[in-house]
C-alpha cells in the first residue's frame, strides 16, 4: 500500500525486510505470502525468490533519511507481515520491536495499526462471502 512512493533502493531494503520477518519464525505462512505477492502492484518484480533475509537493524537505516510518513508506512507493512497468518512469535515480535524503536512508533499507533488491519481483513472476508454466495 505505501511502496509505489520509495526509491528503488528502498523497495529493495524493503523487500529484504520483509522476507526477513516473513521466514523470521522458520517458515512462509499462506496468508504472509500472499501479503508478499501484492507488493508486485506497487513494486512490478517483487519476487519473494530473489529477496533474501538481512541484518534487520541494519536494514531499517535506509530508512533513516525518510519523512515521518514514509516511516510509518514501512513500519505498517512489515507489521501487517507478523499479524497476517495470526501467529505471532516471539522471533517476529523482536524485530517488531527493533523496528518501533528505530522509528518512533508509540502503542498507540500499533494499536491503530492493528484495528485498521483487522478491519481490512474483515472487509476482504466479507467480499470474498458476497462474490462466493
Amino acid at each position: 500500500m505505501f511502496l509505489s512512493g520509495l526509491t528503488r533502493e528502498k523497495q529493495e531494503v524493503f523487500l529484504n525486510l520483509a522476507y526477513t520477518m516473513i521466514y523470521a519464525d522458520g517458515k512462509l505462512d499462506a496468508a504472509e505470502k500472499k501479503l508478499f505477492d501484492t507488493y508486485k502492484l506497487e513494486i512490478g518484480d517483487a519476487d519473494l525468490d530473489k529477496a533474501h533475509k538481512v541484518d534487520f537493524a541494519e536494514g531499517l537505516a535506509a530508512f533513516d533519511d525518510s519523512s515521518v510518513k514514509e516511516k510509518t508506512g514501512i513500519f505498517f507493512e512489515l507489521y501487517a507481515i507478523a499479524l497476517i497468518d495470526k501467529s505471532y512469535p516471539e522471533e517476529e515480535r523482536v524485530l517488531v520491536d527493533i523496528m518501533q524503536k528505530r522509528f518512533g512508533i508509540s502503542n498507540a499507533k500499533m494499536q491503530e495499526m492493528r484495528d485498521g488491519l483487522k478491519a481490512l481483513t474483515e472487509a476482504y472476508a466479507n467480499l470474498a462471502k458476497i462474490v462466493e454466495s
